[in-house]
């Protein structure tokens, strides 16, 4: 299972920039294997150098400058306040908070060059980062030196930083999230059949829906469809979807353990309204449970433990376990959403038990039989299950693969365009801060007493330098509504297509027909029995055949009756596989939705800014 989940992990984890080991042998393989972990990062290594960057800080690192010292508790709640993700927060929200620190804008640019160069091509800054740059703010108040040199003389005697309003800043994290409602209308499907044709008997309704999207991370954003002509399903058939439960999965405050750090989980159930605090093994047996309680029905994927490939594990960093975090949030709410898994009493157990499933599983026993003894089969299941399951099963299972590749492939991509977006805003913001500090320089430094058309110059510069500003603002917002919305989405469906394909694989592991074998040893032990039959008295192997005969009889229908219990399972989980297209529509829905959204605030940003600059004066005779 760990060795799978590394596999299809490969969009899941963030590209990590390491050395390979010179232990690990230069064969294809290996080298392919570690190659997700290489490409998103290495674009941002700096080869060479640029004569034209900005100074370095002579090889200091930055982000453990102030790691031994004890610092004020305003540092901690800035940072808080920042929103940080995986433990680093946006050039952007830092700018934000320096802002109001009432330093200039010329000395507001030193701070940031200094603690987050532009030049390393990062759009987020980490904790040790974020600390320095407010120990140069409290120098810059004090009228001390600012430089990374003077912060390392005084940093243990280092002033406070006076940040004004700090808690009233405006981060702009509006998320447009909803909670889900009711299902969308889809096209209708003959006898409750998801591999059936649309009907064609001519009935439509013409009607404009709201749909709202089904996120596999968090409530999505609600996005109002074109009018379109359907058929609709029956409430009913869609009833599991509007119970479904929206789980969350945060990082406890606090990490447990003396030497080694064990990273606890919040989980919250909206639909119980629990809160509970639980490990990753706490996962990993809750899984292990489902496996052999239901064999035979679609299982979340769940994130490793840990990256290892042939042996070699890497460093497990915050970006990792962020990653973490959101695969067992996708796992959590999959198995919520799932129609038969959402009422096991394991489930509902992991979700309301107050107290630590180790202490739990010391109390108590766990019931593990597998689904099928616990429920009779019935002439009805055999209905339900179409003639051609087996060619429905096949024609899935032979595009299983080339889907998750795909799927991984996009998942990628579409990272990619959100961290572009993001890299887009700090420069934006970066921008705007060189240019408040040029026009701080600029202010009454004409030659000429008294000039209007300067004047007018630097009022335009500084609504150039506002739009800039709003503009970052703007592109990091898209960054994160597409890392946290549809990017959680696609691998979710990702996650889906991975389950789906383990199935096939627990089938085809577990699933052993032995009816062939069972029916020839009935058949030569009644050949046996018939001329015993006719002999006076109780021969003792009349009966040791007679039992033998009845025991395979019984197996041969038990046999039989699993058989179709787990037809109709992968009957009914194939029907489940088939409704989630439904929810790759309402994906894409939501995204243009989103893109509409931003691009139309981008547009009305410079709109607004266009007669400001046109109100500049071009006539070089004005600066005679």
């Amino acid at each position: 299972m760990l060795e799978e989940d590394d596999t299809l992990s490969g969009p899941f984890f963030e590209s990590v920039n390491f050395q390979v080991p010179s232990d690990i042998p230069e064969t294809p393989d290996v080298r392919q294997s570690l190659s997700f972990m290489t490409d998103s990062l290495n674009m941002n290594l700096n080869i060479g150098g640029n004569p034209w960057d900005p100074p370095s800080t002579m090889g200091v690192d930055i982000a453990n400058i102030l790691s031994d010292v004890p610092l004020p508790e305003i540092y901690s709640t800035a940072f808080a306040l920042a929103s940080p993700i995986v433990e680093r927060v946006s050039v952007s929200a830092l700018n934000k908070i320096l802002s109001v620190s009432g330093l200039p804008h010329a000395m507001i640019e030193k701070i940031l060059n200094l603690a987050a160069p532009a030049n390393n091509d990062s759009t987020r800054v980490n904790r040790g980062e974020f600390n320095v740059a407010l120990a140069l703010v409290a120098l810059a108040q004090k009228n001390m030196d600012v430089s990374i040199e003077t912060l390392i003389e005084r940093k243990q005697d280092l002033p406070e930083p006076i940040l004004t309003n700090l808690e009233g800043i405006n981060f702009n994290r509006n998320l447009s999230f909803s909670t889900i409602s009711r299902p969308p209308p889809i096209t209708a499907l003959q006898a409750d059949d998801p591999w059936a044709t649309p009907s064609t008997n001519g009935e439509h309704t013409s009607s404009s829906f709201t749909a709202e999207p089904i996120s596999e991370f968090s409530p999505p954003t609600r996005v109002i469809a074109p009018p379109v002509t359907r058929t609709l399903l029956r409430e009913e058939d869609f009833q599991w979807f509007l119970d479904m439960d929206v789980i969350t999965v945060k990082f406890a405050p606090e990490r447990e353990g003396f030497l080694f750090k064990h990273v606890n989980y919040i989980v919250e159930s909206q639909r119980l309204g629990t809160r509970v605090i639980r490990r990753y093994s706490d996962f990993w047996w809750l899984m292990e449970c489902l496996v052999k309680k239901y064999p035979y029905r679609i299982l979340p994927a769940l994130p490793p433990k840990k990256i290892g490939v042939n042996g070699f594990y890497f460093t497990v960093d915050e970006s990792f376990l962020e990653k973490r975090r959101k695969g067992l949030t996708r796992f959590l709410n999959f198995i919520s959403r799932h129609p038969v898994l959402k009422d096991d009493e394991l489930v509902e157990m992991f979700l309301k038990e107050s107290t630590e499933i180790a202490v739990w599983r010391k109390n108590n026993t766990p019931d593990l039989e597998e689904e099928y003894l616990k429920k009779e089969v019935t002439p009805e299941m055999e209905q339900l299950i179409p003639d051609n399951l087996d060619e429905r099963l096949d024609k899935v299972l032979k595009r299983l693969d080339d889907g998750i590749e795909h799927y991984r492939n996009m998942c990628n991509l579409m990272e990619r365009v959100a961290r572009r977006h993001e890299g887009t805003s700090a420069d934006y913001m970066r921008y705007s801060l060189a240019l408040n500090s040029l026009i701080e320089k600029e202010k009454g430094c004409c030659y000429l007493d008294n000039c209007y058309n300067c004047s007018q110059v630097i009022n335009g510069l500084e609504q150039v330098s506002s739009h800039f500003q709003k503009t970052s603002t703007i592109m990091e917002d898209m960054s994160t509504t597409m890392i946290e919305t549809v990017l959680e989405n696609l691998k979710g469906h990702r996650d889906l297509l991975v389950s789906f394909r383990e199935t096939f694989e627990r089938r085809d592991r577990l699933a052993v027909d032995s009816t062939d074998t069972l029916n020839n040893r009935i058949a030569a032990n009644e050949a046996r029995l018939t001329p015993l039959k006719g002999k006076e008295g109780t021969d003792p192997e009349v009966e040791r055949l007679s039992t033998a005969i009845k025991k395979d009889q019984e197996d041969v229908q038990y046999q039989r009756q699993r058989k179709t219990f787990v037809r109709y399972c992968l009957y009914a989980e194939l029907s489940l596989f088939h409704k989630s297209t439904a929810f790759v529509s309402l994906l894409y829905q939501n995204f243009v939705n989103e893109q509409i959204k931003y691009s139309q605030q981008l547009y009305e940003n410079w709109k607004q800014l266009s007669p400001k600059v046109y109100e500049m004066p071009v006539e070089t005779n004005g600066f005679g």
